[in-house]
């Protein structure tokens, strides 16, 4: 905090209070670091299998993990807001008592949180540094999830084209990703030498493998990931934070964030799905196509 009725020593006073604050805001970048280490080596190593223990050691640490670098990041976003603060002080040192003051309530209101969170990322980054990485990876197992409703019948399936529509093909073990006839033919005028037909732009560019969201929970990581760095050119920090926001969401199947152009659009399916008003949701169509149920005919039947 900043002495209000030191005017003389006002700008060595706030000097000193910039000092503090960086040093403080580097402690949090560095455990901040750490943490991302933790995670991105966490991240390379882990295996997974079909069963589901949420009892594992893992998932406690991912969770722990996800729960630090919140905090983490909600510091540095304060102490950067706090510095930022000083700065305009600074320009207008001769007009700032009001701002000093407004300065000082953000500091109070924040102090506190700030210390209590930051001995809890502390208490985490020591904990990490006296696991065994490899053999914690190695433990995970992902929930299998249930098949969705939303299922397209399978005599509707045929090779006419479903636009603006994400299919899910448990059949075909394809994913369709959604997009429009116009906008394929545009792609394929343009690359003549490159694609041979509107079929093989699809097949190219809006077809994955089913085999590709094997493991949901990684793929949800994956595609958020990418949704991030890929699609937005967004930072690796927000691309981790998605990623790890939504690998524990199990009711989220991993292609429709591939299928979302964009976050916001994601956003919205989240809140839609949240609120079970999946039917307000309008940026594409999502269909399941699974293979038919076999009927074992009872003992009893009369031929």
């Amino acid at each position: 905090m900043i002495n209000v009725s030191d005017t003389e020593n006002m700008k060595k006073l706030i000097e000193l209070e910039k000092i503090s604050l960086t040093s403080t805001l580097e402690i949090q970048k560095n455990l901040n670091k750490q943490i991302l280490m933790f995670i991105k080596n966490f991240m390379s190593d882990v295996t997974f299998s079909y069963d589901i223990n949420p009892n594992d050691r893992a998932f406690y640490y991912l969770n722990e993990s996800t729960n630090a670098l919140t905090k983490s990041n909600s510091n540095i976003t304060i102490l950067k807001n706090l510095l930022s603060s000083l700065e305009k002080i600074n320009d207008h040192i001769e007009n700032s008592e009001e701002q000093i003051h407004a300065y000082n309530q953000s500091f109070q209101d924040h102090i506190n949180s700030i210390y209590e969170s930051t001995e809890i990322i502390e208490n985490f980054v020591h904990r990490i540094t006296t696991i065994d990485l490899s053999e914690l990876a190695q433990s995970l197992t992902v929930k299998s999830e249930e098949k969705p409703e939303n299922i397209i019948d399978n005599d509707d399936f045929s090779n006419f084209y479903f636009e603006n529509t994400l299919i899910i093909s448990e059949l075909q073990q394809k994913v369709f990703l959604p997009f429009t006839i116009n906008n394929v033919k545009e792609i394929l005028l343009s690359n003549r030498n490159e694609y041979t037909s509107i079929q093989n732009v699809i097949d190219k560019l809006y077809t994955r493998p089913i085999a590709d969201y094997k493991f949901p929970a990684i793929a949800r990581f994956r595609e958020a990931y990418k949704l991030i760095k890929d699609k937005e050119k967004g930072s690796t920090l927000k691309a981790l934070g998605l990623g790890f926001e939504l690998f524990f969401n199990y009711n989220l199947h991993p292609a429709i964030i591939t299928a979302c152009k964009s976050s916001d659009e994601l956003d919205v399916y989240l809140a839609c799905l949240e609120d079970n008003t999946l039917n307000d949701f309008h940026f594409f169509d999502i269909k399941y196509q699974i293979p038919p149920a076999v009927v074992h005919p009872s003992k009893n039947t009369v031929s």
